[in-house]
């Protein structure tokens, strides 16, 4: 039997962290997802506890320090890959609006993606990219990331965000481990994340303007077909956005590498 060196045991065990890491971020984001909707209520009243000075923006009043709170606790949840994208914009476009709820939730995601690359990089460092070298046309795919300059890559990982598929965590482990370099990967994290994110607060935003405490309530008052409605609707927009994004992506790359 063939004695492991002390680098293949250390590749092992970095490998065998990021595949546990990965099946986290694949399996608690949604359930915590679910949690998020279900008390939307209940966390936009503690999150308006914090007060501090009042941002006033179409008619409504917004407390800064709950804004605050709410930008920096999601931040640290989404880099730990504990809750989905979806569902904290929802709640920022709920409690906050529109105006405020997206670019909070946007500074949170871009902070996360921070959070998560470090992460990715102490838990991964060059394992996984190793593993990756091992299967050709993966390989292909890490090496034309990496030789890119500055824009293209913004552009790639710009692309990759968009899809409303693109899980946040895991797409975080993927290019940490790849090789990316971190400005591309924070301003493309940014303007990927941007659409996504505007409609789900938009949505969010509108359901919450009658006043409902929560969707709860929302339902009771309107019934329950708005809200599928709403959720059909947000689901088409996501799919056109997706096939977009895909699209270009596949226009970006070697023909060789877009499937």
């Amino acid at each position: 039997m063939n004695q492991r060196t002390p680098d293949e045991v250390s590749e092992r065990r970095r490998l065998i962290g990021s595949t546990i890491l990965g099946v986290c971020w694949v399996a608690l984001p949604p359930l915590l997802g679910f949690w998020i909707i279900a008390e939307i209520g209940t966390i936009g009243d503690w999150l308006r506890t914090f007060g501090g000075p009042e941002i006033r923006v179409s008619g409504g009043a917004v407390p800064l320090y709950g804004l605050l709170v709410y930008a920096g606790f999601f931040m640290v949840c989404c880099g730990l890959g504990i809750l989905p994208t979806y569902a904290q914009a929802i709640l920022g476009g709920w409690v906050f609006g529109f105006w405020l709820g997206t670019p909070a939730a946007l500074i949170g995601f871009t902070g996360g993606a921070v959070i998560g690359w470090a992460i990715c990089r102490v838990v991964s460092r060059d394992s996984v990219a190793r593993w990756i070298d091992r299967k050709p046309r993966w390989s292909a795919v890490r090496h034309a990331f990496l030789a890119e300059g500055f824009w293209k890559t913004l552009g790639i990982v710009t692309l990759i965000r968009v899809p409303p598929n693109s899980p946040f965590s895991l797409t975080n482990l993927a290019m940490s481990a790849g090789g990316a370099r971190l400005a591309p990967y924070l301003v493309g994290t940014f303007l990927g994340m941007t659409p996504r994110t505007a409609i789900a607060c938009g949505f969010a935003a509108a359901a919450a303007a009658d006043g409902s405490k929560d969707i709860q309530s929302f339902m009771q008052d309107r019934g329950a077909l708005p809200v599928i409605i709403g959720v059909i609707l947000l689901v088409v927009v996501f799919s056109i956005l997706a096939k977009i994004a895909n699209h270009a992506l596949a226009a970006v790359l070697p023909p060789s590498q877009g499937a």
